[in-house]
């Protein structure tokens, strides 16, 4: 990898998904490409099974637009080799620009939505797979821009490799949180109406994401990360050779206390009441998943912080 761009390109999909444009509408999303209604889906777990296996067509459908895109932006900076300079002040700006837009909103025309509007979805998975497409090939002023950065990134790269996998690791972003919400659409439904009071905060965070990673583009220093990432990894390495104990016990004490965090909102809401906590399945298995990791730190099966430090070296920032 050239650019440490792997949990970036994540992230990216995930804004996308939280964003103004996606999250309000993906009840009419699921209920469009599967044919159920809101409390099937809610409450038949036969439909639900219908839901996932449609959804994951619709996932595999936006995905093969957005790394299409990742093919032409990445080969197209192959046509001009000479002029990576130019290319990355343009797209640096560019992106920059797209990020001050999606926390000020002074380019209205953006405002204007592209998408393709079916009214009717065509029949079978293989249907829902063409609404994916449809879903990706409309720019929407939400997800436009967010796209937009990851695309220049993989189109500095001059790497076709290098701007698929980054596409791939965008649209995994997205769609991992598709495919949760419809196995756990109840649930899911149940965070997203609180997601959506920080809509501001959420608008604010990715743009001066994109105009940190656009300034980074325009003045060619993206690829220093990569320096610092290395170092990084080295540091936590060496802290965990002198430090034996405390590197076992300071991972598993934080996953310990993630698990505990977990089962606050079970807590929140038998408290003041005469109830006993209800800790719902989701929550259980965060928990859960959070306290085996502890003891299989503890009991040294696994090395969280081997993993870091790999993880940093692999520049997967």
């Amino acid at each position: 990898m050239d650019t440490p761009t792997i949990g970036l390109s994540f992230l990216a999909g995930l804004l996308s998904f939280v964003s103004p444009c996606v999250l309000p509408l993906l009840p009419s999303y699921l209920s469009f490409v599967s044919g159920a209604t809101l409390s099937q889906m809610r409450d038949d777990s036969t439909v639900r099974r219908a839901v996932v296996a449609n959804t994951l067509m619709f996932v595999l459908g936006f995905t093969v637009i957005f790394v299409t895109l990742g093919v032409v932006f990445a080969g197209s900076a192959l046509l001009f080799p000479g002029a990576t300079q130019i290319i990355n002040v343009v797209a640096g700006t560019i992106v920059i620009v797209l990020g001050l837009n999606i926390v000020f909103d002074f380019i209205k025309v953006l405002n204007l939505e592209a998408r393709f509007h079916l009214s009717e979805k065509p029949r079978g998975l293989f249907g829902s797979f063409l609404v994916g497409l449809a879903f990706a090939a409309g720019w929407t002023p939400c997800i436009g821009p967010i796209l937009t950065g990851i695309l220049f990134l993989a189109g500095t790269s001059g790497n076709v490799t290098t701007g698929v996998f980054l596409l791939i690791v965008y649209s995994a972003g997205l769609a991992v949180p598709f495919v949760l919400t419809a196995i756990f659409f109840g649930t899911a439904t149940r965070l997203f109406a609180k997601i959506k009071r920080h809509f501001v905060t959420i608008r604010i965070v990715t743009g001066s994401i994109l105009i940190a990673i656009g300034t980074l583009i325009a003045i060619g220093r993206f690829q220093e990360l990569n320096i610092w990432l290395l170092r990084s990894a080295s540091a936590v390495s060496r802290w965990a050779s002198a430090n034996p104990g405390a590197a076992r016990v300071i991972p598993a004490m934080v996953l310990f206390a993630l698990a505990i965090v977990s089962l606050i909102p079970a807590a929140r809401r038998a408290f003041g009441s005469d109830r006993a906590p209800v800790i719902r399945p989701v929550g259980a298995a965060i928990a859960s998943l959070f306290a085996v990791l502890a003891v299989l730190q503890l009991t040294t099966v696994i090395d969280l912080m081997s993993v870091v430090s790999s993880w940093l070296a692999f520049q997967g920032l």
